[in-house]
């Protein structure tokens, strides 16, 4: 342990190290012959292997010599941190798209223990539960701490000072937000008294309707305003951010919703989700309901013959449609990557060959084959690292644009906008899949050029001060079966990324024959 101490201070205050260790060395050497005190630098490097590991330091070294080469050669490093930098962003933007649907939670309380409900027909198409059938099923099941329903549409807000407006709304069963664990920021969240026949008209409001409609005054709480032209009271304001359960920013009571209430039992509308109890597993929480289902369909064989029950994730049924969009995207673009690694490839073969004199120079004073190798591929670790930071400010860019972008786009006419819980913002995973993907990239560029390199013939290349006829024909045979390789591969890929975007287009346009909303 105090070894590991002396070497991290030497670390830290190297420079003060390295002047200390001068000054004794001169001391040593006026108090002795050239011929007793031996090699200095030789006595300096033992002296360093004491502070710090000799391979930290080899490390060290080539970092710092691949820094001095690729800010000599300013042309070919801006080329090839721009090609890579590109190939990085472009997947680095789709795995962060990735990353929130497939891996990010919903932002509930113990969102593992809330699952989707629906139902499934004869034919095994999914849908969604009536209210009548939403009524028998909450009352029955026993598997479940609380299940609550929505039904979006939009609201017409209006009061006696402002002009109506137009927003999204979403009609919740009473018991919604505390089952999801959200709680309202000034007011109270609605009471199964609100759900009761001819109970009052109340209203919660979102945030943003809050703020922009009437200033953030509190006192709007208590007070009478016009949803869809009936007076309502507001009772509750939610939180910054929520807007449950996709775009909501005024919520109502769910038997507000016109014509809900007398709607036979095969009007399956509602989105149903519930909280399983502690200890429950998802399979009982399916039987459970498959049961009650099964009891439904003996009672009302004319609208529930053959309905049974689903019970999934939340979270399932959005990643089965955009899992396929997403590996699209991403086969795309990783054809857009490994085309940028066969051109940097390329230049840095083309530039072995201007090195050859060099690495000669190095393998005859002893270095051997793996330093070399690894030198190289220092230099094209570097080259990614550097694409990889210019790529994660592309893919900043890249993911607000895309975001903002399919923000606007219309579904079925309809503008479709994100729902709340969609996070794009990068974590740790976005993060260590970026290093993954300069370490990769650098590897795939970097080696072949580094073997190559690492060949070279010392005889050869020494006799000849200018280029050894035999180093320049294995070079040329080197680029040339790269450059045949690259137009090939470059043309496969080309046409995959185009194919790619092809039928990312057609699954994007194709009419579900539903509305997706």
């Amino acid at each position: 342990m105090r070894q590991l101490l002396q070497r991290a201070w030497y670390l830290i205050r190297h420079r003060q190290f390295e002047a200390d260790l001068a000054e004794e060395m001169e001391f040593h050497r006026s108090m002795t012959t050239a011929r007793e005190f031996g090699s200095a630098a030789l006595a300096r490097n033992q002296a360093r292997d004491v502070w710090i590991w000799p391979w930290l330091q080899d490390i060290a070294q080539d970092v710092r010599f691949a820094v001095r080469l690729l800010v000599k050669d300013r042309r070919f490093t801006l080329a090839a941190i721009v090609a890579l930098a590109l190939g990085i962003a472009a997947n680095n933007t789709v795995f962060t798209f990735i990353n929130t649907a497939l891996f990010n939670e919903l932002p509930f309380e113990r969102p593992e223990r809330v699952v989707g409900i629906g139902t499934r027909d004869a034919r095994g198409r999914e849908g969604s539960l009536s209210y009548l059938d939403f009524q028998d099923w909450r009352a029955s099941a026993r598997t479940f701490a609380g299940i609550a329903a929505t039904a979006n549409g939009a609201m017409s807000v209006s009061d006696e000072v402002r002009a109506p407006e137009r927003v999204n709304g979403s009609y919740v069963s009473a018991n919604a937000f505390r089952l999801i664990g959200r709680e309202p920021m000034a007011g109270r969240s609605f009471l199964p008294e609100d759900e009761r026949p001819g109970a009052p008209s109340v209203v919660m409001l979102g945030y943003g309707v809050w703020m922009a409609r009437y200033g953030g005054d509190a006192g709007i709480v208590g007070r009478a305003i016009r949803i869809n032209g009936i007076p309502s009271t507001v009772v509750g304001i939610m939180p910054d951010g929520f807007r449950f359960p996709g775009t909501a920013e005024v919520w109502q009571p769910l038997p507000a919703l016109a014509g809900l209430t007398g709607a036979t039992r095969d009007a399956r509308s509602l989105s149903v989700l519930g909280r399983m109890a502690d200890g429950v597993s998802i399979e009982q929480a399916r039987t459970d309901l498959s049961t009650i289902a099964a009891r439904l369909a003996r009672q009302y064989p004319d609208t529930n013959k053959n309905i049974t029950a689903t019970v999934a994730p939340m979270l399932d049924a959005f990643r089965r449609f955009t899992w396929p969009i997403l590996m699209t995207m991403m086969g795309a673009v990783v054809f857009v990557l490994l085309i940028a690694c066969a051109n940097v490839a390329s230049l840095l073969l083309a530039r072995a060959a201007n090195r050859s004199r060099e690495i000669a120079i190095r393998a005859s004073l002893g270095a051997s084959r793996w330093r070399i190798v690894r030198q190289l591929l220092i230099e094209s670790l570097l080259l990614a690292a550097l694409a990889g930071g210019l790529g994660l400010i592309l893919s900043l860019w890249g993911v607000r644009y895309f975001g903002v972008a399919f923000d606007a786009s219309e579904i079925g006419g309809d503008r479709f906008t994100t729902p709340y819980w969609v996070d794009l913002s990068m974590n740790a995973r976005v993060f260590a899949f970026l290093a993954a993907l300069c370490l990769g990239s650098s590897i795939v560029f970097g080696l072949v050029p580094a073997l190559h390199v690492s060949k070279t013939n010392l005889n050869d290349v020494l006799k000849d001060a200018s280029r050894s006829a035999a180093g320049s024909l294995r070079a040329r045979r080197w680029t040339g079966a790269l450059m045949i390789g690259e137009l090939a591969l470059t043309l496969v890929l080309l046409a995959g990324a185009g194919l790619m975007a092809r039928s990312f287009v057609t699954h994007y346009r194709t009419n579900l024959g539903i509305d997706t909303s």
